[in-house]
């Protein structure tokens, strides 16, 4: 049981590291979302994050991979608005949610890096781009309300926060994790903006029985990785997200933040900070931020399903 309103994973790719590496065989692909799948559930995670970048499979061919080898599990799938139509995404989650038998919900974004974003050539318009998002949400909103059962589970639209002015008209805002007293003032803000109740903190768990374990289990799970840094530095060359680029200031800032919030991992570019400690501490440190606002948990990319059961007591209510 939890006291979180939701939580959530970051479904795993097809290819063999995350932003990176060739295509898995299909069947080890499989394989790997299945104990991902397993593994999350068993500890009551109920949404499933499907991210779009360049080299990502189609993200609703990952979502239909999801439902099938999962029993609960809603995908929440990543949708950018100069890719797809209201209409068609609109078609896709309602129909997906009739067959089988449970919501699946849109994540609007405008495409973290410049190759990602209509016009992949041009400089960047972040205010247009954002109000690009802000008609594409409303759009799907009204023609989801249309299509789908009034009476059945509602399909979720959410969106990342983001510095840039406009309101984009949605069930719930996303935040990469950050220091707590930053992350409070940007609670604080989005919901005065966007008048949104539900904000989900993506962010990184690593937790063992004590401090110097977690420490030691971070450093080896994440430890340097030439392809990786490699990755990571070009994914940074291209970001144009305000999320991002925020993570990145603080990475410049210092390797930890808040005793335990650490931003030292070497695919930082690309990953969320990681939160690190004991179950106590860890515990602490995301029930504060329950106090400050945040609704819903989503579990950043693990590098093997057996992390669920350890950060399990973390998330517990």
């Amino acid at each position: 049981m939890t006291d979180w309103t939701s939580l959530n994973l970051i479904v795993p790719p097809h290819t063999r590291h995350f932003g990176f590496g060739g295509a898995l065989p299909t069947g080890a692909y499989l394989d790997r979302l299945a104990e991902h799948v397993r593994s999350a559930e068993e500890i009551g995670v109920r949404g499933a994050f499907i991210y779009d970048f360049p080299i990502a499979m189609d993200p609703w061919l990952a979502a239909y991979d999801v439902l099938s080898c999962s029993r609960s599990l809603e995908p929440v799938v990543a949708v950018r608005p100069h890719v797809e139509s209201p209409e068609a995404t609109a078609r896709r989650a309602v129909d997906t949610a009739y067959r089988f038998h449970r919501p699946a919900h849109v994540n609007v974004v405008a495409g973290a890096t410049k190759p990602a974003r209509e016009g992949a050539g041009a400089e960047v318009d972040k205010v247009a781009a954002r109000a690009r998002l802000a008609e594409f949400a409303a759009q799907l909103r009204a023609e989801v309300d249309r299509r789908a059962d009034p009476d059945g589970p509602r399909t979720l639209v959410v969106t990342p926060s983001s510095s840039t002015p406009g309101v984009v008209p949605a069930d719930a805002v996303l935040m990469m994790a950050r220091p707590r007293a930053v992350l409070a003032e940007d609670i604080a803000r989005v919901r005065e903006e966007q008048g949104v109740r539900r904000v989900f903190l993506l962010i990184g768990l690593v937790v063992r029985d004590d401090e110097e374990a977690a420490w030691e289990a971070a450093r080896e799970l994440y430890k340097p990785d030439r392809r990786q840094r490699v990755a990571g530095t070009l994914f940074v060359s291209q970001v144009v997200s305000s999320e991002h680029l925020a993570s990145y200031a603080f990475a410049e800032s210092g390797e930890v933040h808040d005793e335990r919030l650490w931003f030292g991992a070497p695919a930082r570019g690309i990953d969320a900070p990681k939160l690190v400690g004991s179950v106590a501490a860890v515990r602490s440190w995301l029930r504060s931020c329950q106090d400050i606002g945040v609704t819903d948990v989503i579990v950043d990319l693990v590098p093997d399903g057996s992390e669920f059961a350890r950060f399990a007591p973390c998330l517990s209510g």
